[in-house]
């Protein structure tokens, strides 16, 4: 497998295996969440999952832990036991709730020293080793943060890893948590009606499993590309050869709802509107294209998103 310049997989890369979480913190399931009740204690999913408390460890570490566990369980332990698996988290906020105390406690005006857990909790890189330990694999460790294109950044990264054969397997998921208020969550996410759909606020844990294996693969990602999805990309890349499988359009939070028209009325895409099961968070990317890979959906998948200073990328996917 390889890329070429623009960022278009010459060879389809294959996901072995898919899970989400979202606000209603269920596993690979849609459950009725309001965005006033959030967040949720996680502690129930954790025991469900991981099947003991975890110590030390916030709730974002926590959901992390969660979401990627949830997907490596849903695969054969023949397949990635004994690999070398990478781990690439994507996360546009990172660990909000750990990072403020922390700051608060070292910059307020009399002074004053953090614990050792809010500090340790507040290193960027803190939950992919926490989900490194829980899993025991072993693998290159990364988190990765590009805003709204964190995960869209994270599943290219991963590629040139697979690509290289440095790992076996990539781990790839995002996660972003709710931080309270609701105000402070839109502001800290520059959601405005002018440049975002009018949706709750949510948040969300969602990985793949991608690599080669002997079971059968849920599905491919067949395209990460910084670019609008404009059918001359796609036609350039044969891309739009699809046949008569059908073709589901996935629209980011930013993306409006006059462009979400055109690909419904012009493109002739049927509409996959993940967001109402997840709330808008800057990587619910992650959560669009695990539940398409997890839905009884068939054909191709295009998720298409937009960041606040307007760049934009999408990912192609099928099943």
């Amino acid at each position: 497998m390889s890329l070429d310049e623009t960022n278009i997989f010459k060879a389809p890369l294959p996901v072995i295996a898919a899970s989400f979480v979202g606000p209603a913190l269920v596993a690979n399931g849609d459950a009725l969440w309001e965005e006033a009740k959030l967040p949720l204690s996680p502690d129930e999913l954790v025991q469900k999952i991981i099947a003991q408390p975890m110590r030390r460890a916030g709730r974002f570490i926590k959901l992390v832990c969660c979401g990627a566990l949830a997907c490596l369980q849903s695969a054969p332990k023949e397949t990635w036991q004994g690999k070398k698996v990478g781990i690439f988290l994507a996360t546009g906020l990172g660990n909000v709730d750990e990072i403020l105390p922390f700051i608060t406690q070292v910059f307020k005006h009399d002074g004053g020293f953090p614990s050792p857990n809010q500090f340790a909790n507040s290193v960027s890189n803190a939950a992919a080793f926490f989900l490194a330990r829980e899993a025991g694999v072993k693998g290159i460790v990364l988190t990765v943060s590009e805003e709204e294109l964190s995960f869209e950044a994270a599943l290219w990264l991963a590629q040139t890893y697979l690509e290289s054969a440095q790992i076996d397997l990539a781990l790839v998921g995002g996660c972003d948590v709710f931080t309270p208020t609701t105000e402070e969550s839109r502001e800290r996410m520059n959601l405005t009606p002018d440049n975002s759909r009018l949706l709750p606020v949510g948040e969300g844990s969602s990985w793949l499993l991608l690599g080669s294996s002997q079971k059968k693969n849920i599905g491919e990602i067949l395209a990460a590309h910084f670019a609008p999805p404009e059918k001359d990309v796609l036609r350039e890349n044969n891309l739009t050869g699809m046949g008569t499988q059908e073709k589901h359009f996935l629209p980011g939070f930013r993306v409006k709802e006059d462009q979400v028209d055109i690909w419904k009325n012009n493109n002739n895409w049927q509409i996959y509107d993940y967001l109402p099961c997840c709330g808008i968070h800057p990587v619910a990317a992650a959560f669009g294209i695990a539940h398409a890979l997890q839905s009884k959906k068939t054909g191709h998948f295009l998720h298409y998103n937009v960041n606040a200073a307007g760049r934009s990328a999408f990912v192609l996917a099928r099943k």
